[in-house]
């Protein structure tokens, strides 16, 4: 089989400041969503997926997923819903056949052909996720673990 050679970016900018989430509430999981900022996924250095979401939900959502697939040894579906939303549909999901896997958004900004190796873009959700992790915690004065399995996810 052919090696696949599509490669992928995560990139984010918070959109909300520490300021705008008072110091009271920074222990309660009702700002998760107050934790805002543009995500974009490239795909070959061309924009896939860019939008602003609530990061710590997604954060809490990648982190699920993660914890998951380290408990069975095999990688499943990914699926990021937001509150902030009422879609019936994931926003963004990965979707693992066989040894490969593809990215999925209803928000996709361009078509592109994006299958994956499985264990190159589980790698990199991977990285997204600890980098995330540590961005909210230094960015907002978080402590992330006050908000997991607090913070009611979909699916």
């Amino acid at each position: 089989m052919e090696k696949l050679s599509n490669s992928v970016e995560f990139e984010y900018q918070f959109t909300t400041d520490k300021d705008s989430i008072p110091f009271d509430l920074r222990h309660s999981p009702a700002i998760a969503l107050r934790v805002e900022g543009i995500l974009t996924i490239k795909i070959n250095n061309d924009i896939y997926f860019q939008a602003d979401i609530a990061l710590l939900e997604f954060y809490l959502y990648l982190l699920k997923w993660g914890q998951t697939n380290k408990k069975g040894g095999v990688v499943h579906e990914f699926k990021y819903y937001s509150l902030e939303f009422d879609e019936d549909e994931a926003i963004i999901s990965l979707l693992p056949f066989g040894n490969s896997a593809r990215l999925a958004s209803i928000w996709e900004v361009n078509k592109l052909y994006n299958v994956f190796e499985l264990s190159y873009i589980v790698q990199k959700l991977t990285q997204l996720t600890n980098r995330l992790g540590k961005d909210i915690e230094n960015h907002y004065d978080l402590q992330k673990n006050t908000f997991i399995g607090k913070v009611p996810l979909k699916g």
